[in-house]
């Protein structure tokens, strides 16, 4: 099963730099490529990727990926602010989360979960086997990889429930 939706991922994002960060890092200048492990958080513009252990890879463009895995404790989580007038926000989780930027694409993979939210209100989640965002498209796509784990979407109403007032009598008016 396949669900797909657009969002709108924050245009500045792609021309920050990124941050990592770690309890342990080991670097190969020669490949190109970061090892992080420990409290591992990756920071680009808006966007946040935390996990136990990474891997950063440098290709010879400059384009990165970037795999970040959870451990037995938690999983990897990622969230980054969409371009909209109010601050919003998609969030995931999942046992492995791979960011190339060169395709600007995104992957949860393994208990993937998404919630789209205005400040800490949800709006809409998303649990699927694997999660595929394009930032570039702006879609994302959840995919379930057997008959037995459905892709699950929870959809909020768009509008806001309005509080209808109507003149009642009152049933026990006050004494006087």
């Amino acid at each position: 099963m396949v669900y797909a939706n657009h969002i709108f991922a924050l245009k500045t994002d792609e021309s920050q730099p990124t941050q990592l960060s770690s309890d342990k890092a080991d670097f190969n200048d020669v490949t190109q490529e970061y090892i992080l492990t420990g409290q591992v958080i990756i920071k680009k513009g808006s966007i946040l990727v935390q996990g136990s252990k990474a891997v950063v890879i440098v290709d010879p463009e400059g384009y990165q990926k970037i795999t970040v895995i959870g451990d037995s404790n938690s999983l990897a989580k990622f969230t980054q602010q969409l371009d909209k007038p109010t601050p919003e926000f998609i969030d995931g989780q999942a046992d492995l989360i791979f960011y190339e930027a060169k395709f600007d694409q995104l992957l949860l993979s393994g208990h993937a979960y998404t919630v789209y939210r205005v400040g800490e209100r949800w709006k809409d989640q998303l649990t699927a086997d694997e999660i595929h965002y394009d930032l570039y498209t702006e879609e994302y796509k959840a995919i379930s990889k057997n008959d037995q784990n459905f892709t699950r979407s929870i959809l909020a109403p768009r509008q806001e429930a309005k509080l209808k007032l109507i003149n009642t009598p009152l049933i026990n008016k006050p004494q006087k």
